[in-house]
Formats: C-alpha cells, structure tokens, sequence
C-alpha cells in the first residue's frame, strides 16, 4: 500500500503531509503525558515484529503493492495513539533507508496506514463488548486494512482526476485492484493478528491488560476475552 515519490499529485501529497503532522504533534503530546516504561518497551518490539512482516510486499496492480500493515496489533494491545507513532517510526524508517514508500508520499502513507488504520481499528474494536472480543480483533484488523485501503484509492482518483491523468491512478483502474485485493489481505492479517492476541491472552494476559494511550482520561481497556 506504500505510494512512492511522484505518483500522487502535489496539493494532495501536500495535504497528506498537514493532516498528519498535525495527528502527530497529538499523538507525541498524548504519549509524553501517558506512557510508561513498559509501553515503551512492548512499542519496540512491536515496531521490530511488524517492521518485519511490512517488508514482504507484493504487486497488486496499478503501480501499487500491498503488504500486512500491523495497525490493529499495535492498536489492541496499546491503543491507538501508541500505534499510529508504531507505525509511523515503520514507515519513515522504511522511506529514508529502504526507498519503500518516498519522503513526499510519506505525509499519506503515514495518514493511510497509521492514522486511519489505527483509528479505525480501535474504534471498531470498542465496538464488540467484552465477550466478544476475540471476534472484535479480527473484525477491526480486517478493517484497518480494508478502510486504509480505500483512503489511498480515493487519494489516487482524485490525484488522477484533478492532475489531468498527470498524477494517481484512475479510479477505474485503482478502485478494483487495491479494494478486492486489499479485502483478501485484510483477511489474512485479521487471521494473524486474532491469533497473536489469543496467544497472547493466554501465555502473558498482562500484556493486554497495559493502558491504552486515547484520548479519554479513562484509559484502561479490559483484556481481550481470548
């Protein structure tokens, strides 16, 4: 899902880049206040685990690929603001070093997977209640990937749209190959990610038990019935 330098048209890579920056001066003033050491330490060796598995990408068509994201993992067991800063430290790490993705689509990517991935996984899952929450993780890991998905096809569409065909994708061309392809993969993550947090509900319950970083003043999320 990563767009690389020169795909989309300026003044949508342009307001890419202000939205997110101004989600991050959000996300670092929440996680300043409220993280503790071990949030922390449990967001480096998720940013190691999904840094991995965003690696293994795939062409899907159009001048795009697609890849696991790794929003919702991030986003259930630490909330969402821990997660966008997860996935945004991956995607920079992955522009500057690896040319995955580019500096000035990286204002977008981070919107797309980081930002809405994050938030809606996190506001799909609060919607299952405690005794469905198993079922919630694999729903809001479908939907993370499937929602950050059409956001970066409409990005497309309307760089194509109001560039003349100079920049994006036509909608005709995008909106098939990344939503069908995107909604077999979210498939595969919800799989991947419902089965991490069920391993982890059983062999460290505690780790799911951690405050989740949000807006609310009230934090703490209960533990996935797994």
């Amino acid at each position: 899902m990563h767009i690389p330098d020169g795909l989309m048209a300026p003044a949508v890579a342009a307001l890419g880049w202000l939205i997110a920056l101004v989600f991050l001066a959000l996300t670092i003033k929440l996680l300043n206040k409220k993280l503790d050491n071990r949030q922390i330490t449990l967001m480096s060796v998720l940013a190691a685990g999904i840094f991995v598995a965003q690696m293994l990408n795939f062409p899907i068509g159009g001048g795009t690929t697609g890849h696991l994201i790794g929003a919702a993992l991030a986003t259930v067991i630490l909330g969402p603001f821990a997660g966008i800063m997860i996935i945004t430290v991956i995607l920079i790490i992955q522009a500057l070093v690896f040319g995955d993705g580019g500096l000035t689509a990286l204002g977008l990517n981070i919107l797309n997977m980081g930002i809405i991935g994050c938030l809606t996984a996190w506001y799909v899952y609060r919607l299952f209640p405690l005794k469905s929450k198993a079922a919630g993780v694999f729903v809001a890991a479908w939907a993370s990937v499937f929602i950050a998905a059409l956001a970066c096809t409409a990005e497309l569409a309307v760089s194509f749209s109001i560039s003349g065909g100079t920049h994006g994708i036509s909608g005709a061309i995008a909106f098939p190959a990344m939503l069908v392809s995107h909604s077999i993969i979210g498939i595969g993550e919800a799989m991947i990610t419902a089965g991490v947090v069920a391993y982890l509900a059983k062999i460290s319950p505690g780790m799911l038990r951690l405050p989740k970083i949000t807006l609310s003043t009230d934090n703490r999320e209960a533990a996935v019935d797994a």
